[in-house]
C-alpha cells in the first residue's frame, strides 16, 4: 500500500508591529498633543470679539445727506426708478443713523392765480346804474322819478335778458311818482325826466299822453312843449 503522507500547513500570522505603538511615550505625546489643541480652541474662543454695531455707524453729515436724499424723491413722487434707491437709502438710514428720524414736510403747492373775470359789458352797466337807485321807500316823489329815469337807462342799456324786468320796474317808479306828486303839481323838469323815461322804454303813445295831459296845464305854444314834441318824435 501507497503510504499518505500528511502535510502539516502552518497557518500564517501577521507579522508583529515593527513599532511599539502603545508605548507609554506615545501616549504621553497624544495626551500633550490633545491638550494643546484645547488649549488653542480656548485661545480663538476667547480671542473672537463680536462686532460691534458701532462699526455701521454713520457720521452725522452723512446722515443728513442721505436723509435731505430721502425727503427729495418723497416730495417729487417716487416712481419705479427711484423705489429701489429709496429702499437702499432707507435701509442705511436705520442701520447708519439709529435714533434719527426723517421728517418729511407736505410742499406747499402755490394755488393757482384766481382767474380773473372779465365782466360784460352790459353787466358792468347794470352794476354801476343800480347805485345810483334811491331808496325805494323814499317818500319824496323826486326820488321815485329818479328812479325810474335809472331803471329805464338799465333796460335800454343793460343786459338783453333783464329788459323787461327793469322796465316793469320803471313804470312802477313812475306810478309812485305820480301818485306822491300828481301830475299837474310837476315841474317842466319832473315832466322831461317822465317823458325821458318812456321815450327810452320805446313808449312813445304813453308819452305823448302824458305830454297832451302838460299841454292841458300849460301853453302849449311854449318852447317846452315843442323840445318834447321834437324828443317823442325823434
Amino acid at each position: 500500500m501507497k503510504k499518505t503522507t500528511k502535510t502539516t500547513v502552518k497557518k500564517q500570522t501577521a507579522a508583529p508591529c515593527p513599532i511599539n505603538c502603545c508605548s507609554l511615550g506615545h501616549k504621553i505625546w497624544a495626551a500633550v498633543a490633545l491638550a494643546g489643541l484645547f488649549v488653542c480652541g480656548l485661545m480663538l474662543g476667547l480671542s473672537y470679539v463680536p462686532r460691534d454695531d458701532s462699526d455701521n455707524m454713520l457720521a452725522a453729515q452723512e446722515c443728513d445727506a442721505i436723509a435731505s436724499e430721502i425727503v427729495a424723491i418723497a416730495q417729487r413722487g417716487v416712481n419705479d426708478a427711484d423705489a429701489q434707491v429709496l429702499d437702499d437709502l432707507n435701509a442705511a438710514y436705520a442701520s447708519g443713523c439709529p435714533g434719527r428720524l426723517v421728517i418729511i414736510d407736505k410742499p406747499v403747492v402755490a394755488s393757482a392765480a384766481p382767474q380773473v373775470e372779465i365782466m360784460s359789458t352790459c353787466a358792468r352797466i347794470e352794476q354801476l346804474l343800480t347805485a345810483r337807485l334811491r331808496p325805494e321807500d323814499s317818500p319824496d316823489y323826486i326820488s321815485h322819478l329818479r328812479n325810474a329815469d335809472t331803471y329805464s337807462t338799465l333796460a335800454d342799456r343793460g343786459c338783453a335778458e333783464n329788459a323787461d324786468m327793469y322796465t316793469t320796474l320803471a313804470l312802477r317808479e313812475l306810478e309812485i311818482a305820480s301818485a306822491l306828486q300828481p301830475t299837474e303839481n310837476m315841474l317842466e323838469s319832473d315832466a322831461q325826466i317822465v317823458i325821458d323815461t318812456f321815450k327810452k322804454l320805446d313808449m312813445q303813445h304813453e308819452a305823448q299822453e302824458f305830454l297832451n295831459k302838460i299841454e292841458k296845464l300849460i301853453d302849449p305854444a311854449t318852447d317846452f312843449i315843442l323840445q318834447m314834441e321834437q324828443i317823442i318824435n325823434e
